[in-house]
């Protein structure tokens, strides 16, 4: 892979903000490293977000006195789930190329003349995390690079600066900005999406019982389209060992 070195400086900076420890961090060392008007916080809601999520992005820019933008794709994953009739899984992740990727690369070709011609986007990937994550270059070459003068000059480089950190260091920066720990954290070790399919079992147990409104219309998804959430495990069959009874209102 080509080695690609950061500039000196850049006109915008995007953070890829989740509401999680690990972009938190991400936006510390944006912050230590860029003045605040030059900082995007991005956010993208897939449809199986936390209900507090968008209030943490607001009141995250309120407090640093930054950009902010929620995007969402128009179908969701609901949407999406019954397009395909197919759970995401680790070889098609769809979930996170539809819903994160490519609204925000559309985000970032609509809005360069806002970005000018250096844009520095930012992702919190640790490698400790897993094996793939680990092989992660710390910078690269953004997609939404333009090639060619024909349309103009702008260059995005991808850096995430957090590679190399630990987990509880990220803690450890949230508070040195004086935000608040995603409430997720209280009872799972990542913060992702209420069903995630890289989450352990018992992860989506929790959240099934502390959050069960989100999961009701996914209930009905697996019933109807026969994929389950993960090969060999059903959330109907997690939520009957989780919650007992299924909703009243769940008919196939």
């Amino acid at each position: 892979m080509e080695q690609v070195k950061l500039f000196g400086d850049y006109d915008s900076v995007i953070v890829n903000y989740s509401t999680g420890i690990d972009s938190t961090g991400t936006l510390f060392w944006a912050l230590q490293n860029f003045p605040k008007e030059k900082i995007w916080l991005v956010y993208c809601d897939t449809g199986l977000e936390y209900d507090i999520n968008d209030s943490l992005v607001w009141a995250t820019a309120g407090r640093l006195g930054i950009k902010w933008v929620i995007l969402r794709h128009e179908k969701g994953f609901l949407g999406l789930l019954e397009h395909r009739q197919k759970w995401p899984d680790s070889k098609n992740r769809w979930c996170t190329a539809y819903l994160k990727r490519d609204i925000t690369e559309k985000w970032i070709r609509t809005n360069r003349d806002k970005l000018g011609q250096r844009c520095l986007y930012l992702t919190g990937e640790r490698r400790d995390e897993s094996p793939r994550r680990a092989k992660l270059p710390a910078v690269e070459v953004h997609r939404t690079t333009l090639k060619t003068t024909r349309k103009g000059v702008f260059t995005c480089h991808w850096h995430r600066p957090v590679l190399d950190f630990e987990k509880g260091s990220m803690f450890e920066q949230g508070k040195r900005l004086g935000l608040p720990v995603h409430p997720c954290y209280e009872y799972l070790g990542r913060c992702s999406c209420v069903a995630c399919i890289f989450m352990p079992d018992r992860y989506a147990a929790e959240n099934m019982k502390r959050h069960p409104q989100h999961f009701y219309k996914l209930l009905q998804a697996e019933l109807r389209y026969g994929h389950t959430w993960k090969k060999g495990v059903s959330l109907v069959e997690l939520w009957k060992e989780t919650c007992e009874e299924l909703p009243a209102d769940l008919v196939v």
